[in-house]
């Protein structure tokens, strides 16, 4: 079992999310670069996944014995997915919908389906890392 597992990716991917975000906020590039916030969406949806990962099988809080793909996956998803479709509300209550009448959904959709990409590579690669896949 790894010593500190998936911390340093964790943190690298939250400061790439940060700073992302704070760039395309200052700059207006949410706005003015079409689909800037779609690779924003898929690495916080790995840094996500890898943090339920994280939470889940290391942290000390769950009694996790069995750590196979499948445990791996659902908890990578279901977390990760939760968060983003928590976001997508939030957006939707700040009035979101009301500024993209015509584009809102397909925003929406693409945010939720490259959160749920993220989360699927994030699974994959702490699932490997804690099997000692050399990659």
């Amino acid at each position: 079992m790894l010593k500190k597992p998936l911390f340093v990716e964790i943190f690298i991917l939250f400061m790439v999310v940060g700073v992302l975000h704070r760039v395309a906020t200052v700059y207006h590039l949410y706005w003015s670069v079409y689909e800037f916030d779609s690779p924003v969406h898929f690495i916080a949806g790995a840094s996500l996944s890898l943090f339920f990962i994280w939470l889940y099988f290391y942290s000390g809080f769950f009694n996790s014995q069995n750590k196979s793909l499948t445990k791996f996956f659902l908890i990578s998803i279901f977390g990760t997915m939760f968060v983003a479709v928590s976001w997508e509300v939030f957006e939707f209550i700040l009035g979101e919908a009301l500024l993209q009448k015509v584009t809102y959904p397909y925003d929406t959709m693409m945010d939720l389906i490259m959160d749920f990409l993220g989360a699927v590579v994030g699974c994959f690669y702490g699932y490997l890392k804690e099997h000692n896949a050399k990659f």
